[in-house]
């Protein structure tokens, strides 16, 4: 016995439902978060995540590893600045 011819609508690829283009979100005008915690100190601004060597968004115990290590280092006119840097970071965190 042999197979019936296939039909023409089987021979058709399927048709995949199209999905919106995919747009950057720079592009989007949605607005994104920023990761950075900037603080004044001194009439600057600083970036807290930069003061302390670590980068932005770092977790709370990386930054807290990174906050030790620089009071241990720096003298004892920096400490106060550092201080700064790591408190900005917990008031963001909280």
């Amino acid at each position: 016995m042999e197979a019936a011819p296939p039909e023409k609508a089987d021979l058709e690829p399927l048709r995949r439902q199209a999905s919106p283009p995919q747009v950057h979100p720079d592009l989007s005008g949605a607005k994104t978060k920023s990761l950075n915690v900037m603080f004044n100190y001194n009439g600057h601004s600083w970036d807290a995540y930069e003061v302390l060597g670590v980068p932005a968004g770092a977790s709370l115990k990386l930054v807290t590893e990174a906050y030790q290590t620089a009071i241990r280092r720096s003298d004892k006119e920096s400490l106060e600045f550092l201080e700064t840097a790591y408190k900005a970071i917990l008031n963001k965190s909280a």
